[in-house]
C-alpha cells in the first residue's frame, strides 16, 4: 500500500491545479536546450562523423532532469484526466480548475454532488494515488 503524507498530497493537487504553468515551463525548457545558443563548427573545419540531429535532442532532454521532471508531470495529469471516470472529472474540474465561488473546501464540494465529505476524501486520495504512480512520485 502507498503511503502518502499531507505535504505530498497538497503537492500532488499543486500539479493538478497549475498543469498549464507545468506544461508551459516544459516548452522553456525543451527550448532552451534544443535551441543552439553557442556554435557548433567554431574552427570552420568539417567532421567525419555522421549527425544524428533526433538522437542528440532525445539525449539532452532525457539527461536533464528538470526535463523530465516536467515531462512526467505533465504526461502524468493528462493520463489521469483522461482515463478518469465522468464524476472524478468533474470533481477535478470544481475542485482544481473551475472553482466556482463556494467550492474551496471538501465539505462544500461533498455538498454540491450530494455525498459525504469522507466519500469525497476517499476518492481525491485515489485519485492522488493513482497520480502518484503516473508520475513516479512513491
Amino acid at each position: 500500500m502507498i503511503t502518502i503524507e499531507r505535504h505530498d498530497i497538497r503537492k500532488l493537487e499543486e500539479y493538478i491545479q497549475h498543469v498549464e504553468r507545468y506544461r508551459k515551463e516544459l516548452k522553456v525548457c525543451e527550448y532552451e536546450l534544443l535551441e543552439n545558443h553557442e556554435p557548433e563548427n567554431v574552427g570552420a573545419g568539417k567532421s567525419n562523423l555522421p549527425g544524428n540531429p533526433i538522437e542528440r535532442q532525445t539525449i539532452k532532454k532525457l539527461s536533464n532532469k528538470r526535463y523530465v521532471m516536467l515531462s512526467n508531470i505533465v504526461n502524468g495529469v493528462d493520463k489521469l484526466v483522461k482515463e478518469a471516470d465522468e464524476d472524478t472529472l468533474d470533481m477535478i474540474n470544481k475542485r482544481y480548475w473551475e472553482c466556482p465561488i463556494g467550492c474551496y473546501e471538501w465539505e462544500d464540494l461533498a455538498e454540491y454532488f450530494g455525498t459525504s465529505k469522507s466519500s469525497i476524501l476517499r476518492r481525491r486520495n485515489a485519485m492522488i494515488n493513482k497520480l502518484a504512480e503516473l508520475i513516479g512520485y512513491v
